[in-house]
């Protein structure tokens, strides 16, 4: 290419036209610096290589802004973007493919319309509470178009607080509507990051352990890495993670899709206290935190090659965050290396991944 590619760093665009605002607060600039480290040369991510123009989530306004730089937008026209990217979307084409455990498969949806009209949202949502109450003791309202958890509503059928409730209905109408789920207790976080080729083949990318605060905003990410950048989240649920994820690409590929993605899920508690596994909570068809997780670890590979023997056959752990380590931790001795520094974000690896200290 003969030209830097065009960027437009429109994360959180799902969110409403406010996201030139709000990727000025730090932490979304930062992760907006990082996005545009994923172009600088040499192009870490070799699918990366040839774009003209990219945006975080191709959206309208995103394709007029390329058009008129007379430039392509890589991945998937916007139409086809917002459909994938609707939380709706994931929930069906999980439950077609088998891949919602019992509690998950009673989740509700409530399109804008429904939500517009009071009425009928509490006629669709009485119904469900009534008829799933064990399910639904503790529930949430979230938002069909949304990211890291902002714009949810929180509930419990025993203490429930209507009009709270009902004050959130515009809100979440105009975000494209909302799911409305059991609120469990997650015990991990995890993801899978995907490519969709311009054919509609499928490449995995990676898995990860996602390090999430408690309303759900990503700090970061963490696993295992070998000699060849490959990251796996070290889950005992990790291939169930790979093979739902894949899935779900390729019923986005179906769709039209085109470019990355990121697939969410979780492990929780159940109602009697034992680990349970939800391999699909939501599909982002967008760019994601862990493909600048995936991007950084190979720009580091020669770093871990050399100071912690990292071999063929050999896999080191590794934390990716998106703010720096916490005050105590060393920033180089044998068996770690650490590319943090000052106040940013960094990767930190280990040569025993057990090693990994469980706290950023």
């Amino acid at each position: 290419m003969s030209s830097a590619p065009l960027l437009l760093p429109n994360i959180s665009a799902e969110e409403g036209p406010g996201w030139r605002e709000r990727i000025k607060q730090p932490a979304a600039a930062s992760l907006v610096s990082l996005w545009r480290g994923l172009f600088d040369p040499p192009v870490p991510l070799a699918w990366l290589e040839d774009v003209s123009a990219a945006a975080w989530l191709n959206t309208e306004e995103a394709a007029a802004w390329a058009a008129a730089e007379g430039r392509v937008l890589f991945g998937a026209e916007p139409d086809i973007v917002a459909r994938v990217h609707d939380k709706a979307f994931a929930l069906a084409a999980a439950r077609e493919a088998g891949l919602l455990p019992p509690l998950w498969d009673r989740v509700g949806v409530l399109e804008p319309a429904e939500l517009r009209d009071p009425a009928a949202a509490w006629a669709i949502l009485d119904q469900l509470l009534a008829a799933e109450p064990s399910a639904f003791g503790a529930f949430t309202l979230k938002p069909r178009h949304g990211s890291s958890g902002r714009g949810r509503v929180a509930g419990r059928v025993e203490s429930l607080d209507r009009a709270a409730l009902e004050g959130a209905f515009s809100r979440l109408a105009d975000r494209g509507g909302a799911l409305i789920e059991p609120w469990v207790a997650r015990t991990a976080d995890l993801s899978a990051q995907l490519l969709i080729e311009q054919g509609g083949g499928v490449l995995l990318l990676g898995t990860f352990e996602q390090c999430t605060s408690p309303a759900g905003l990503v700090r970061g990410h963490r696993g295992r890495v070998d000699s060849r950048g490959r990251s796996s989240s070290g889950s005992p649920h990790d291939e169930a993670l790979r093979e739902a994820a894949v899935t779900m690409a390729l019923a986005a590929s179906e769709a039209g899709y085109r470019g990355p993605c990121g697939v969410d899920a979780f492990v929780y508690r159940d109602s009697e206290g034992h680990e349970a596994f939800r391999p699909v909570v939501e599909l982002n068809a967008r760019f994601t935190v862990g493909q600048i997780a995936l991007a950084e670890m190979r720009r580091a590979m020669p770093v871990l090659r050399e100071r912690l023997g990292l071999a063929p056959g050999v896999l080191c752990g590794f934390h990716f965050g998106l703010a720096p380590p916490a005050p105590g931790w060393p920033s180089e001795h044998e068996g770690l290396v650490c590319t943090a520094a000052g106040d940013g974000p960094g990767l930190i690896a280990v040569r025993e991944p057990e090693s990994l200290p469980s706290a950023w």
